[in-house]
């Protein structure tokens, strides 16, 4: 089963039905759209949940295995076919009406795309609603830590 990794906090940890992104939207859905955001590395997983964290870091956070059936349907698109507005700052409208459209459709269980941070890294934005979703296994490997290096005041140098 090819394994995909979040970053939650432990209440929401084995949220099956993608309560969170249904009821705040994000970069590839709209509100109302339930999906769950996944990282294929560990990595990326911790980066994506930083960069979105606010105020206090939660004191109860949990790296998340996501298991997926080794012959579940994907997307991958290509670059080309992408939104003007995948990888904005802010995510726009243009992805979230990309990714609510897919998961409407049931086209597949998992859509992988780019990382807006890094786009050699990979998402998977997986879709609860799927007939394959029933194959998912999902459970805590572990409590997660972010290293107190990453909270250090930094400056982005102008003369790059």
């Amino acid at each position: 089963m090819p394994l995909l990794w979040r970053i939650a906090r432990r209440p929401y940890a084995l949220d099956r039905v993608g309560a969170g992104a249904r009821d705040s939207g994000g970069r590839w859905n709209a509100v109302g759209a339930p999906v769950m955001y996944t990282g294929r590395t560990i990595g990326i997983a911790a980066l994506e949940k930083f960069v979105h964290l606010s105020g206090v870091v939660p004191p109860d956070l949990v790296l998340v295995r996501v298991a997926v059936p080794d012959r579940a349907s994907s997307e991958t698109p290509k670059l080309t076919d992408l939104p003007a507005d995948w990888n904005a700052p802010r995510h726009g409208p243009l992805s979230m009406q990309f990714g609510t459209r897919w998961a409407h459709q049931n086209r597949s269980l998992v859509l992988y795309v780019p990382s807006a941070i890094i786009p050699e890294e990979s998402i998977g934005v997986i879709n609860p609603n799927h007939p394959e979703f029933a194959g998912v296994r999902i459970g805590v490997e572990r409590e997660f830590r972010y290293d107190l290096r990453m909270f250090a005041r930094r400056v982005l140098r102008a003369d790059r």
